[in-house]
């Protein structure tokens, strides 16, 4: 059973590789439907009301005990919470049911672990007491998606057997298309695909494309593609950002689906991510397997994308100036955007298909 914020993350992240172990096993998927109706015979879903992104006690309370319920009925034995937030329900319950085994996948540690005001220093220092008991007496067990976050875990107190790293949720490369060589370079275009937050690093993009729009008149195109998360305290709005980068050269596309997002990636020639932490971005990897060389910070999460040279480049996060200067080299060096976005999609086949990701969780699931 897995428990996840809500269906349109399950549509995105998560339906693939669940519908693959549903091949092998009945899957549960408990979230917040809002509305949508899936047709699918393979999956069976519990519509949940868990509320969105919030932290609050209230929320919180309300949330544990919907899912108190659903685990209190159920019979499975296994189960996913996915994501902080949700995570967080499932260590709470994890010390009512004792004989349930809880697996928690770090997706990321988002919002409340890169504030650093005292109030998310407080909630933050709370969240790790209770993980570290969960998995303390309840053996319960975590799931990260980079080295970096297996390393964080370590170091607060997690036992590393209780640890595991696997490199996202799988994504089959037979859906993407390498179409570098049919690209015409004659303009570069640059494109930013995620939630339009501050973590993300948007600003900064925005900030360097401003400059290289300036600096190659005619030569630049941007993209920026995604949706405002509202409940999020880092969230931009899209309107004030049209108004404060009103270029004919930037493009807000707001929320696309999958398929309008994958004809950008077949567009667009060289992706930008210079997110201040990730889990692993879904986004750098779908421009991977679409032969996109990678601009990306460098953090934990981004760094698992990217081999510094050969598929793209590492920028210091919230710098304006180096992800200007890894812009002006693809727009210097043209012939490199073909070269490094063949050798993307190689490393994203080989660290990330789901022909690997799926078969370790299904591991999991037969243990």
């Amino acid at each position: 059973m897995f428990f996840i914020n809500n269906y349109s993350f399950y549509s995105t992240h998560r339906k693939e590789l669940i519908e693959f172990l549903s091949d092998y096993k009945r899957m549960f998927v408990v979230c917040n439907m809002k509305g949508n109706k899936d047709k699918s015979n393979r999956v069976s879903f519990i519509d949940t009301n868990f509320s969105d992104a919030s932290f609050s006690l209230i929320n919180i309370l309300k949330d544990t005990y919907l899912s108190f319920r659903v685990l209190f009925k159920s019979k499975e034995h296994i189960n996913f919470f996915v994501s902080p937030r949700i995570i967080l329900l499932g260590i709470l319950n994890s010390f009512i049911f004792r004989k349930k085994k809880f697996i928690y996948i770090f997706s990321g540690f988002g919002y409340l672990f890169i504030n650093q005001t005292l109030s998310s220093q407080l909630i933050r220092a709370a969240y790790m007491l209770l993980l570290r008991a969960s998995v303390f007496f309840n053996k319960s067990e975590c799931i990260v998606q980079n080295k970096d976050d297996y390393e964080f875990l370590k170091n607060s107190g997690i036992n590393k057997k209780h640890i595991k790293i696997i490199h996202g949720n799988g994504l089959n490369h037979k859906n993407f298309v390498n179409s570098n060589n049919s690209k015409n370079l004659s303009i570069i275009k640059f494109l930013f695909v995620g939630r339009l937050l501050k973590d993300k690093g948007l600003i900064e993009f925005l900030e360097s494309s401003k400059e290289i729009i300036k600096a190659y008149q005619g030569q630049i195109l941007i993209g920026v593609a995604g949706s405002s998360d509202k409940n999020n305290p880092a969230s931009l709005n899209q309107e004030n950002l049209k108004k404060e980068y009103d270029f004919e050269e930037i493009n807000f596309f707001g929320d696309l689906s999958q398929s309008e997002v994958m004809d950008l990636y077949a567009e667009y020639n060289v992706f930008v991510l210079p997110s201040y932490r990730e889990g692993l971005p879904r986004s750098a990897i779908e421009a991977s397997l679409s032969g996109m060389p990678l601009i990306l910070s460098d953090v934990p999460g981004c760094r698992e994308c990217l081999e510094v040279g050969k598929n793209g480049f590492l920028v210091r996060d919230r710098s304006v100036k180096e992800i200007l200067e890894k812009m002006k080299y693809f727009v210097q060096n043209k012939e490199k955007i073909n070269q490094m976005g063949t050798y993307s999609r190689k490393i994203a086949i080989k660290k990330f298909s789901g022909d690997k990701i799926f078969n370790e969780y299904l591991a999991i699931i037969k243990e």
